[in-house]
């Protein structure tokens, strides 16, 4: 899910010191200020380069596919209560389906304004983030206003958190502690399914899944129709296709 840092102190320290070097994220295209745009479309045509442009689409493409898997969730438990989002960017701006989510998913009743003004609008989205930090939800960088503005990054950022806490927190484990968080409990959970498969170690979320093999083996785990011959199979498809990669 997206989050943001605060690079102030880096910045003082390069402006301090006199060093040209920029921040992290500064030479990037979309970051570069208006007039420094302009300069790279009169030169060069274009704002981006290729290699730029793909990477704008594969993150269009991350977020197409966390929107539409976090619009299912959502519905599956609004049903409950007879309502449906239909663009996940439109239909929380106005903080009832929101509501109605959290009301679902912890069984507790929220106050909400009923009017239909945009101060409404911030209220009712305010009421359930209120709510979260109660419950001890750590919201990074989250307002009422960006739900309400329909802001893509930051509503998937709070579908995610809320998604970590009431549905990740409630998977137990053997072998868990009680200080354990949502996402080292998954870890374990991760480790403890894919348990006797040789050569496959979860050991984080990031560089473990690259391959695929974590991922047949968890399917292969919880879907009975899936036999080990034809694991092994997918495995080796994988192996000979990571070789052809790498070699190329």
């Amino acid at each position: 899910m997206s989050s943001s840092a605060d690079f102030s102190d880096e910045d003082d320290f390069s402006q301090k010191s006199g060093s040209a070097s920029p921040a992290p994220g500064d030479t990037l295209p979309w970051n570069l200020p208006k007039h420094e745009r302009s300069k790279r479309k009169i030169h060069g045509g274009s704002v981006l380069d290729p290699a730029e442009r793909a990477v704008l689409r594969i993150a269009d493409e991350r977020d197409k596919v966390q929107k539409k898997t976090f619009t299912k969730w959502i519905n599956q438990h609004l049903m409950k209560v007879r309502k449906h989002v239909n663009d996940l960017y439109e239909d929380l701006r106005d903080g009832h389906n929101l509501i109605s989510l959290l009301e679902v998913l912890s069984g507790d009743t929220l106050p909400r304004e009923k009017g239909r003004m945009r101060f409404h609008r911030l209220q009712n989205v305010q009421i359930a983030l209120d709510y979260l930090k109660r419950r001890q939800v750590k919201l990074v960088n989250i307002r009422n206003d960006d739900i309400t503005d329909g802001n893509p990054k930051l509503t998937l950022g709070l579908i995610w958190t809320i998604i970590l806490h009431f549905q990740i927190s409630d998977i137990h484990v053997t072998g868990e502690s009680e200080d354990m968080s949502a996402k080292e409990r998954l870890l374990l959970w991760t480790q403890q399914a894919t348990e006797g498969y040789a050569g496959i170690r979860c050991e984080n979320f990031t560089t473990c899944w690259r391959d695929g093999k974590l991922f047949n083996a968890i399917i292969h785990k919880y879907r009975s129709v899936s036999s080990i011959s034809r694991f092994q199979n997918n495995l080796l498809l994988l192996q000979q296709q990571y070789m052809c990669t790498a070699e190329s």
